[in-house]
């Protein structure tokens, strides 16, 4: 019930925010809805008996690995990515939980509806959204203090009219293309639009900020283009806000680009950069359990078959057990003869599915698992099921695998 009040109340707000609005000379109405609970990653209890999987959230993860993190950017503040519905894991489950960490000092993320979100899930601390953004969307990130990013050529004209309908100034981030062609203003035409928009009163300059390429010696080069931007701008007294450009990968590799503050996302999810030497540098933990309960136990006789087109057929009598869970869920189809679950401290391999919705597991030939069992397929109480111990054996990136964790499965903080 508190719930739904919640959601009716946020979708009142939102809609009421922007109303009516003139783009481009005609009258637009922008409505954005947030989906309900699961779809978001809210958190709700399973009744004790659910033969549902369900997704264990692991604070203790995020703390060890916000911890790391702040250790490798020296104490500077962390702007975290919390995109993609917090790399699948559930925005609003993780956006609360990095909200309460001290070493946080802002939240990112990509898409208007995963901000909303986390602001009606609680976040209060800075947020900004890296994406550009449409007149309706910035007044209305604008009116829950969301700052939006900016590198358009007519964003400084699209800052005074938001500007002028909420009779203050905009949050906006400016956005430098520093040499990866991918969103940003491009450095090489930057400075006249950056004075624009830094000297508009229309504008509230929180952060500017770039993205590197994850190659260690363009990533100088792009350094440089950016501070060369920066110094230009401080010698004509713009203000900049927080600079930042260090996601993962800088975090661990470019201590020069770390600036005001560092904005990580992977490593804070417990993914290791791509580069030489990471994983010596810091200690990153898993942050989640991927879980189910058995629904059947069953022994086959020689002969007997499980899965489709028969893909495990007993040769001696063989103890099986079905998990409800496959690859609709985020396990990886190709787990079947790679990999391993974890039932009562003790392995089982996975030799049928994973399908859809299910998948088989060889208990061998003695019973020696219950239904009703908890069997954990990804999660950091064993080396072979710890998510890249996963992702080895199936082929699966580590992105890959969390992103692909059902959004409607419950999540359970512990």
């Amino acid at each position: 019930m508190a719930l739904e009040t919640n959601r009716r109340r946020f979708l009142e707000l939102t809609a009421g925010a922007v109303g009516l609005s003139a783009v481009g000379g005609c009258a637009t109405k922008a409505t954005y809805r947030v989906e309900p609970g699961l779809a978001l990653g809210e958190s709700y209890d399973l009744p004790t008996d659910s033969f549902d999987p369900w997704v264990e959230v692991l604070s203790g993860g995020y703390r060890n690995n916000v911890r790391e993190v702040s250790r490798l950017a020296g104490g500077r503040p962390i702007l975290a990515v919390v995109k993609n519905n917090a790399y699948g894991i559930g925005d609003q489950t993780v956006g609360p939980l990095m909200n309460g960490f001290p070493e946080i000092g802002g939240i990112a993320c990509v898409r208007v509806q995963e901000a909303l979100a986390m602001r009606e899930a609680g976040v209060d601390k800075p947020m900004l959204v890296m994406a550009e953004v449409s007149e309706p969307e910035m007044e209305l990130l604008a009116r829950h203090d969301v700052a939006s990013s900016v590198w358009l050529d007519d964003s400084p004209a699209k800052v005074e009219r938001v500007a002028r309908r909420l009779g203050r100034p905009v949050p906006v981030q400016p956005y430098i293309d520093s040499g990866m062609g991918r969103e940003g203003m491009p450095y090489k035409r930057a400075k006249p639009w950056l004075a624009e928009l830094c000297s508009s009163d229309a504008a509230n300059v929180v952060g500017t900020y770039t993205m590197f390429v994850h190659e260690e010696e363009f990533d100088r080069v792009q350094l440089a283009r950016f501070e060369e931007i920066i110094s230009w701008a401080r010698g004509r007294g713009l203000e900049l806000g927080r600079l930042h450009s260090s996601p993962t990968f800088e975090v661990f590799k470019l201590p020069d680009a770390h600036m005001d503050m560092v904005r990580p996302g992977n490593a804070l999810f417990g993914n290791y950069p791509s580069a030489e030497g990471a994983r010596q540098m810091a200690d990153l933990r898993p942050v989640f359990r991927l879980n189910t309960r058995l629904i059947r136990v069953e022994r086959l006789e020689p002969g007997e078959s499980a899965g489709f087109y028969r893909s495990f057929v007993a040769d001696s009598p063989t103890w099986i057990a079905l998990l409800p869970i496959g690859h609709t869920d985020g396990y990886p189809p190709t787990a079947r003869g790679t990999c391993e679950v974890l039932i009562n401290n003790r392995l089982y391999p996975v030799i049928a599915g994973p399908n859809s919705a299910h998948t088989v597991l060889n208990i061998g030939a003695e019973k020696t698992v219950e239904v009703g069992d908890v069997a954990t397929l990804i999660g950091p109480d064993h080396d072979a099921i710890l998510p890249h111990t996963v992702c080895e054996r199936t082929g699966v990136r580590f992105l890959a695998l969390i992103t692909k964790l059902n959004a409607r499965l419950r999540r359970r903080v512990v």
